[in-house]
């Protein structure tokens, strides 16, 4: 597992739960899913920001003929 994604699985399960809690009556299975999949679609574009600017990085450090 890459030391970028630890943050981004921290942040998923945590999120997941953040639902329950807000809706105290009972847990409904809408908000979790609904809850998981934004943050999925959150880490997704975490992902392609860092891949973005490591491409970046790597195309700007290549030597030059």
């Amino acid at each position: 597992m890459k030391r970028d994604f630890i943050p981004a699985v921290l942040l998923t399960l945590i999120s997941i739960s953040i639902p329950s809690y807000t809706f105290a009556h009972s847990l409904y299975s809408t908000y979790i899913i609904m809850g998981g999949g934004m943050l999925v679609v959150f880490v997704l574009a975490i992902y392609v920001f860092y891949a973005i600017r490591k491409s970046i990085q790597l195309h700007i450090n290549k030597p030059t003929k």
